[in-house]
């Protein structure tokens, strides 16, 4: 995979997939608002449940929707892939605050992962995508970021970088079916009952 031209495409379908989730996460919040009552249509089952998620504390970490903070930052991202398919190249310290910003997403998708997967005890399909998204995401603006050489770093963390840069699909690869592990692993019940 040539990472330099597809990486624009991949931030442009990934922000798109995630903004879409996210804008029907803010539209399904304001439903409950409205209904706290309501059965949503994304409420499949007890293990995929939107409104178990929506009406728990994770859902508002910083007092309003998290959806909102998916909605402004796939919109930047959206923007970064059009602004590099344009042709435009920023600098470098640019780079490094997106790749910080992806890290910060990374990190808040997988806090809310564990704590949907272990605390709430349901999933919300919504979040999901926003899940599967963000992964690729993250790991290929470090590529982008690792081939444009925009990290200075010493010898061995430069090693791990390019082991990064070189092995990215079976990372890829290999941080999806932990995921599916863990969760078919925690609701095991559900699944093989």
């Amino acid at each position: 995979m040539n990472i330099q031209k597809s990486y624009p495409y991949i931030l442009i379908v990934g922000s798109i997939v995630g903004l879409l989730a996210s804008f029907t996460l803010v539209l399904n919040t304001i439903e409950l608002i409205k209904n706290p009552n309501i059965e949503l249509p994304c409420n499949i089952n007890p293990f995929v449940s939107c409104s178990s998620v929506a009406n728990t504390w994770q859902n508002e970490i910083f007092n309003f929707p998290n959806a909102l903070l998916g909605m402004i930052a796939f919109s930047m991202l959206l923007a970064i892939g059009a602004m590099l398919l344009s042709g435009y190249r920023a600098r470098k310290e640019f780079w490094l605050l997106v790749n910080l910003g992806t890290l910060a997403a990374m990190t808040f998708v997988i806090w809310f992962f564990y704590q949907s997967v272990y605390n709430i005890g349901s999933l919300c399909i919504y979040c999901m995508f926003v899940w599967v998204v963000t992964w690729p995401i993250f790991l290929y603006t470090t590529v982008w970021n690792i081939r444009e050489g925009h990290f200075n770093v010493e010898h061995r963390m430069l090693n791990i970088l390019n082991f990064v840069s070189r092995h990215h699909i079976q990372i890829l690869a290999t941080v999806y079916l932990i995921a599916i592990f863990l969760i078919l692993f925690q609701f095991k019940d559900f699944f093989f009952s």
